[in-house]
């Protein structure tokens, strides 16, 4: 059996397959190569067509996803390049903001930023958050705090404090979404952990709610009484 080698792909690369009744079509946008020999190639795609795509009807395609991670095996065979022309900045928005939440200081260097001053920046939305926050200016201080996570997504502390404005608030599914995200980024903070239960609780899903508190009073046994109370309140609520 004849053994095919993945396509010898380069960033820019754009490249075609038929899959019937119609064809795909992929732009190459970065290729991440690993130690052990294989490769991720970072694709845009296209919609698919039915008329076979050339490089010049690409310019005017369709775009179906703006990023997808996708192993370089699965372009072994059958697909074809057709051009390459260098991405432009609206075609690696996707890649951008796939480095920004998930590689922060490749996408610092790929974006030509330090990542010094993305900090110092967000950490003055956060400061001019907390203030609003003290004022009582909860929707002011909700759109601080965004602009910091949007800056810098690993910033738990300003997801936290936004979640908690919700829940002032009482938006306890935004605070709810907030608090999974800040638990991604940060799986031993305590607060986050405990008021992800509270909004459960808050929106009526006992059983979850049981289950976080439960898991609080052997996960954070310094916090153990106050999960106990909040516990001993759901089980009461569920008779």
């Amino acid at each position: 059996m004849e053994v095919t080698q993945p396509i010898a792909l380069t960033p820019g690369d754009l490249i075609i397959r038929e899959k019937k009744p119609g064809w795909i079509a992929m732009k190459i946008l970065a290729l991440d190569s690993w130690p052990d020999g294989d490769a991720t190639a970072h694709c845009l795609t296209y919609e698919s067509v039915l008329k076979k795509p050339d490089l010049a009807s690409l310019k005017t395609a369709k775009v179906k996803v703006w990023h997808a991670p996708i192993d370089a095996k699965n372009f072994n065979s059958g697909w074809e390049r057709v051009g390459n022309t260098q991405a432009t900045e609206e075609e690696l928005s996707g890649f951008v903001e796939y480095l920004k939440h998930t590689d922060f200081p490749r996408y610092a260097n790929f974006t030509g930023q330090e990542i010094s001053e993305i900090i110092h920046q967000a950490s003055e939305h956060y400061k001019h958050a907390y203030a609003l926050g003290d004022q009582g200016k909860r929707i002011e201080a909700i759109e601080e705090y965004s602009k910091a996570i949007e800056l810098f997504p690993l910033f738990f502390e300003a997801v936290d404090n936004r979640a908690f404005t919700y829940m002032e608030l009482a938006l306890y599914e935004y605070a709810l979404r907030d608090f999974e995200v800040s638990l991604y980024l940060n799986p031993d903070g305590m607060s986050a952990f405990f008021s992800k239960g509270e909004c459960l609780l808050r929106l009526g899903k006992l059983t979850a709610a049981e289950e976080i508190f439960s898991e609080g009073i052997s996960r954070f046994p310094e916090h153990a009484s106050s999960f106990q109370q909040f516990l001993q309140q759901v089980q009461e609520m569920q008779k």
